[in-house]
């Protein structure tokens, strides 16, 4: 879980990470977007590689995949790769919390174990938090205890609000 967020080495990306990136964000959620040299940063922190834009992070480099952030999420929702829990976990999820199979109510049919998963609630399909998955979505809505999800970034959290004060 992110708990502090010192990013080094801030630079605008050039045309092949540009094209590395695209293809690793096609990758990891089955959309096109268009990063484009000059207009998108990369950045170091101590976990992970970060990309900005127009001052917000926007996605992370994290085991050779590249994954939207939530603020990401927001301006590009993709059609997989989600989690979906009870209106009762909300609030847990927006806290940090890891995702408990038991506020788990829907997954996207797609879900492996160990891949980078956002998570949504089940009112307004809205992203609340990015994590790796711990148990194939089958087993996810199958179990109803343990943990199913380790929480890596949420809303609030210092990727967040990475821009807002800085």
């Amino acid at each position: 879980m992110v708990t502090k967020l010192d990013l080094k080495k801030r630079r605008p990306i050039n045309k092949r990470e540009a094209k590395l990136f695209n293809d690793k964000l096609k990758a990891a959620h089955d959309i096109s977007f268009s990063f484009e040299a000059g207009k998108f940063e990369k950045a170091n922190s101590n976990d992970f590689d970060v990309i900005i834009q127009n001052g917000y992070i926007i996605a992370f480099l994290i085991d050779d995949m590249l994954h939207f952030t939530v603020r990401g999420l927001l301006s590009n929702l993709p059609n997989s790769g989600w989690v979906q829990v009870d209106m009762g976990a909300v609030r847990y999820v927006c806290n940090g919390a890891n995702i408990m199979s038991a506020g788990i109510n829907d997954v996207s049919s797609e879900v492996i174990k160990g891949q980078y998963v956002w998570i949504r609630d089940e009112t307004h399909h809205k992203p609340l938090a990015v994590g790796k998955a711990l148990l194939d979505g089958k087993e996810m809505l199958a179990s109803k205890q343990g943990k199913a999800i380790e929480a890596l970034h949420y809303i609030g959290d210092k990727v967040w609000e990475y821009g807002e004060k800085d």
